[in-house]
């Protein structure tokens, strides 16, 4: 079976992925930075590496005999810092030179296959209710441009020789699910009797059920997928005002009461134009190539799954 090298191995995706990948039949090597992340590799059924993703000759060492990579590595900072530009340099720099640096290794020792990246849908520009896909050209502003450059690091591989190299890059919706801290933060919130969602009440919010993202990423690899971006979020989506109706009946109150706008805009920062935006995305490119279907197909069946298990 396929040696397979993870970035980001231990984060919200990586945590997931990993054991299926092993149970899968794969080996995985995940790169690790700390013992304690080593014993939960090794837990996890995959074998704990060591080395700098931003050093490319040590990269090329640890890559020689793998023949995919998955690049999940993030740093996404505390809801406290998320409005502070500098509070992301760190997560920038791990999408924009790690993936930059994975390809320039996997280049030069030449047995990398296929190479998946996660990236996110809120590169669109703003569209209100009309439909929305990876054929849209994406904003790249200084808050985005981390991820657009990662996705044509990926491009480029694939590029390099399309009848043997597949770069793929799946956009997700903000992803919901129980492995997912801050759904139960909203879920808690939501039972206090608040909702926070910056920007207007019709524009529409891309999502999607955590173990329908990592489906995702599994057929990218075991299907013959071709080198492209994907969108890969709920089959139907819905708006913010839907969203207060949605976590209100979750919780079991009549209605929640919106954060003020002026709140989210001093929580959100930096971040408020890319998170306030109307996204009604379709997932209809990917399910086109793969056999991808969304055991969630929608938020309002999600939540409710998700209050379902809170209250147990």
């Amino acid at each position: 079976m396929m040696n397979i090298f993870v970035t980001g191995a231990t984060g919200v995706l990586g945590t997931s992925l990993v054991p299926r990948l092993v149970e899968a039949g794969y080996t995985v090597s995940a790169m690790s930075r700390t013992e304690e992340n080593d014993e939960r590799l090794r837990r996890a059924g995959a074998h704990p590496v060591r080395v700098n993703l931003f050093d490319v000759e040590a990269l090329k060492q640890v890559l020689v005999g793998h023949e995919a990579i998955y690049h999940l590595a993030t740093k996404i900072p505390p809801v406290t810092q998320m409005g502070r530009s500098s509070a992301w340099l760190e997560n920038d720099r791990l999408r924009r030179d790690g993936a930059r640096n994975l390809v320039e290794a996997t280049l030069a020792i030449g047995t990398i296959q296929t190479i998946i990246y996660p990236s996110f849908d809120f590169l669109y520009p703003s569209s209100g209710d009309t439909w929305l896909d990876a054929q849209t050209t994406p904003i790249k502003t200084a808050t985005l441009s981390s991820t657009v450059e990662a996705e044509e690091a990926v491009a480029r591989f694939a590029a390099s020789d399309p009848s043997r190299r597949r770069g793929i890059s799946l956009r997700l919706g903000s992803f919901y699910g129980p492995e997912a801290p801050s759904s139960w933060e909203m879920l808690n919130l939501a039972r206090k009797g608040f909702g926070a969602f910056p920007g207007a009440s019709t524009g529409y919010l891309p999502q999607v059920w955590l173990q329908d993202a990592i489906n995702a990423l599994l057929l990218a690899l075991t299907e013959p997928v071709p080198s492209g971006i994907y969108d890969i979020v709920d089959d139907e989506p819905v708006t913010r005002a839907q969203m207060y109706t949605i976590l209100a009946h979750a919780v079991g109150r009549k209605r929640l009461l919106a954060l003020p706008d002026l709140l989210m805009r001093l929580m959100t920062g930096a971040k408020y134009a890319d998170t306030s935006r109307s996204l009604r995305i379709s997932n209809h490119l990917f399910k086109a190539v793969s056999s991808w279907q969304p055991i969630v197909p929608d938020a309002r069946i999600g939540w409710d799954m998700m209050a379902q298990k809170q209250n147990k």
